[in-house]
């Protein structure tokens, strides 16, 4: 059935599904009995359709937070940051979070003897 259908379409929408299984350009070429140029242009559309589909869904995923990763590759692109700078900043947010906790841990551990110290004062006076 599926065969049946693919043999009524256009060389070029054959090609898609050509491309889309797999098949390297020199099949699509000798496929059809077509010139170089015009495998490339079709591999190129296909290349595209393919990528908005991508755009599309990581828009899909985004929805509400589209500014915010707008504004984020806005902001990367000012700074001229790698990826490797990128995933140093996240990481390192992710340990300026941990030692914020650890602080926040001292912070009460200091108060807590701050507080015994107080106590320990008053009983000796």
């Amino acid at each position: 059935m599926k065969e049946k259908r693919l043999k009524t379409l256009s060389p070029y929408a054959r090609a898609f599904q050509m491309f889309k299984d797999k098949k390297t350009l020199a099949d699509v070429a000798i496929e059809f009995d077509i010139k170089t140029d015009v495998v490339l242009s079709f591999h190129s559309d296909y290349l595209r359709l393919v990528r908005m589909d991508g755009l599309v869904k990581i828009y899909n995923d985004l929805r509400n937070d589209f500014p915010i990763f707008f504004h984020l590759y806005r902001r990367i692109k000012k700074e001229g940051l790698s990826k490797e700078d990128i995933i140093e900043l996240v990481e390192n947010q992710q340990d300026l979070k941990l030692l914020e906790k650890r602080v926040e841990i001292y912070n009460e551990h200091i108060k807590r003897q701050q507080s015994q110290k107080f106590q320990l004062e008053n009983e000796i006076n």
